[in-house]
């Protein structure tokens, strides 16, 4: 490895430390840049300080986090209104509860008077994968006056799936599997109903805000499709649903939001993608049953070379993690642990313990004998053929939890 020495992760600082990318990163329209957990604050720092490095240098004015499609609309609209309150719009607008911390906020007030301007967009299907409530109020807006007729229709979906929209993820999987299989059939198939009368406005409704309302029906669907995929497993001991083995609903659903932007926004965009490492991979997310399309295996397909996945990892700190808790909201605490030594095997065993970047392109070719096949998520490790699912890797010496996490209890 030929490591890129880098200077600090403080967003403020000088950027003449990453001229160096500006050759390693030339040519994609879609750079990624990933984490192995949420809720670290040099992640999001990191993240901040290259998004004002590519705004500068490269050219880049939208950056697609993870995070409801319809809630980014609203976190959008309160970056461009200068009396809008960032902070109330970071903690309420912006799901997995991913906003409510300082630097994301910090990193809304430098959007807001950047230059050349930058837009912000969700990825992802709505409500923290829990609710599409958001997306159904912005639907039934946009049909009051582009087909009345079918309001009721909207409302009636609304009702139905109200026993289960939350905030949080296991307690709506819950109360979708207790519905009826009828109940659930009919949710569905009102779904395909507006999603056909949506189709058939298609003609008369070219405008912006058509194509926006049917990009957010269609993750709406791919939520519905989700509710659907989990709902039918067998949970773990810990209470944490399964994946199935060949549906990623979710992913997709990011994907389609990028290549969504790309033909929206213009020729000239240039995206940066903001989401967990296990989704911006190239490559299929490796399990021992089974493997599954991340969003960045699809955008790898459809975009070649076009697309960048940039890993983002660590060699030491303090991460957050996951515990069953039946005494939390959702089911599920959000805690702190410390990170034992990388370990063997592992892109952090490889990767200098500093601050740096390493462009895994060149060693594909070569294929060295023992290289990493695994990656840290959280305080475990994820099998993955790493040389060939990310393009470059980011190493941060130590990390540390924001806000939002709780001490171990």
């Amino acid at each position: 490895m030929n490591p890129l020495e880098l200077s600090t992760i403080d967003p403020a600082a000088p950027l003449d430390d990453l001229e160096p990318l500006a050759e390693l990163l030339a040519g994609a329209r879609v750079i990624a840049i990933g984490e192995n957990a949420h809720l670290i604050s040099e992640f999001y720092r990191i993240r901040h300080r290259l998004q004002r490095f590519l705004s500068a240098r490269l050219g880049f004015t939208a950056y697609a986090m993870e995070t409801g499609f319809s809630e980014g609309l609203e976190v959008d609209a309160g970056i461009r209104d200068a009396s809008a309150d960032l902070r109330k719009i970071a903690d309420e607008k912006i799901c997995y509860t991913m906003g409510r911390c300082a630097e994301m906020r910090d990193h809304l007030t430098w959007m807001r008077s950047a230059e050349p301007p930058v837009r912000f967009f969700g990825l992802d299907v709505p409500g923290s994968t829990a609710s599409p409530l958001a997306a159904l109020a912005n639907i039934r807006d946009f049909l009051h006056e582009a087909d009345p007729g079918a309001v009721a229709v909207v409302d009636r979906l609304t009702a139905a799936v109200s026993p289960f929209a939350g905030e949080h993820a296991l307690p709506a999987y819950a109360a979708y599997g207790a519905l009826s299989a009828a109940d659930r059939d009919e949710i569905t198939a009102v779904y395909a109903d507006l999603s056909t009368r949506f189709d058939a406005l298609e003609p008369e409704y070219h405008a912006a805000s058509y194509a926006v309302v049917r990009h957010e029906l269609r993750l709406a669907v791919l939520l519905d499709q989700a509710m659907r995929v989990y709902a039918a497993q067998v949970t773990t001991p810990g209470g944490i649903p399964t994946i199935h083995p060949r549906v990623a609903p979710r992913d997709r659903g990011m994907a389609e939001t990028v290549l969504w932007l790309l033909d929206h926004l213009g020729p000239d965009a240039k995206i940066i993608v903001a989401a967990h490492n296990s989704h911006i991979q190239r490559v299929p997310v490796q399990t021992p049953a089974f493997a599954l399309s991340a969003a960045g295996h699809h955008l790898a397909n459809r975009l070649g070379p076009e697309y960048l996945a940039i890993g983002v990892t660590c060699t030491g700190g303090r991460t957050s993690t996951h515990r069953p808790d039946p005494g939390v909201p959702g089911g599920v605490a959000i805690v702190g642990a410390d990170l034992d030594a990388p370990e063997p095997g592992s892109i952090e065993a490889a990767m200098p313990d500093r601050l740096c970047a390493v462009d895994l392109r060149p060693l594909r070719a070569a294929a060295p004998p023992g290289a990493p096949d695994r990656i840290r998520v959280m305080n475990i490790y994820q099998p993955t053929p790493v040389l060939d699912a990310f393009d470059l890797m980011i190493n941060i010496p130590s990390i540390s939890t924001t806000s939002q996490v709780s001490p171990p209890g």
